[in-house]
């Protein structure tokens, strides 16, 4: 993802595909909202159009819906996994709001969950060949389903509301198994799936949304968190006690760390939650999936910045 800074780099998209780890209603301490819709059985009250999947992947995917909770608790950074998208920013934010108390309000505020009530998500012609056009030769082939009909939907606030139902995107299996091709959870918590749809829909395809050229650091933090980041530009001269404070301050004040292109030591050009100190080091959460823990002298010479700031 680019940002938008003057310098010789960019901050951070990921490289390549990952894979995705992995119903009810959220019982944390901060609930999710959640109402009851009274509607017909039979006529939808809402139908989503499906936004088109991103292309250049050999993944096989087809759409279902996908009925685990927002969350099983208070959210955490590893309710986060990325999936095959360049959305690292929007993956290491959401952890690092998942990390601190006044983030994990910000996020609650975010997503109302409305169920009880039908709701139809359709696909375009378009959507349907892109779907089938790796399979239709194959004896076994299935077509891909014109409309998916399920039970909840969700609105997300993404500067002005968005409204997405509970279908995804998944890898093609028999159907009985649910593994995300976007964002996935290993704790199969629902809440980064919807607020990456939600900036699908918004921008109107996840191919859009896969395009690190076109979106900045800046913008998604400044939908996600409500307010501009504090920025240290990081080079071979920046004082670590600068880097040790803000590191010290995550654990209260959402924080990420853009790594460097030529970065050795970490995943490069890629964006990593930040979640305190552990003893003299810095400990991360790469939402790919795991955390890590890297010196001060190391983050120094793999990281370009570190984006901070309070949600509003």
């Amino acid at each position: 993802m680019t940002w938008e800074y003057k310098g010789n780099t960019r901050t951070p998209g990921p490289l390549g595909t990952v894979l995705s780890g992995f119903g009810g209603r959220i019982p944390g301490p901060l609930r999710f909202g959640h109402e009851d819709v009274k509607g017909s059985a039979t006529k939808p009250a809402k139908t989503f159009p499906m936004p088109p999947p991103a292309g250049g992947s050999s993944t096989i995917i087809r759409a279902r819906a996908v009925d685990w909770a927002l969350s099983k608790g208070s959210p955490v950074p590893e309710d986060v996994q990325q999936g095959e998208l360049a959305v690292c920013p929007i993956a290491a934010i959401a952890a690092a709001l998942a990390h601190t108390a006044r983030g994990k309000r910000r996020l609650d505020s975010m997503i109302t969950e409305y169920s009880g009530t039908t709701v139809k998500t359709t696909f375009s012609t378009e959507i349907l060949d892109s779907l089938s056009s790796k399979t239709k030769d194959d004896p076994d082939y299935r077509p891909p389903q014109k409309e998916i009909v399920s039970k909840r939907y969700f609105s997300v606030t993404l500067d002005s509301k968005v409204e997405v139902s509970d279908v995804f995107y998944i890898k093609y299996t028999d159907g009985t198994d649910v593994n995300m091709v976007y964002m996935g959870s290993p704790k199969e918590a629902l809440w980064p799936c919807v607020i990456e749809k939600a900036f699908a829909t918004k921008i109107g395809s996840y191919e859009d949304l896969d395009d690190d050229t076109k979106h900045t650091v800046n913008e998604f933090w400044g939908i996600l968190v409500g307010s501009k980041p504090q920025v240290l530009l990081i080079d071979d001269e920046t004082d670590v006690g600068k880097i040790s404070t803000l590191a010290k301050a995550a654990p209260q004040t959402p924080t990420i760390g853009a790594s460097k292109d030529d970065a050795k030591d970490v995943l490069f050009h890629h964006g990593f939650a930040v979640l305190g100190l552990k003893g003299s080091d810095i400990e991360l959460y790469d939402p790919h999936g795991k955390r890590l823990t890297v010196s001060l002298a190391t983050f120094r010479k793999n990281f370009q910045a570190i984006f901070s700031g309070m949600p509003r």
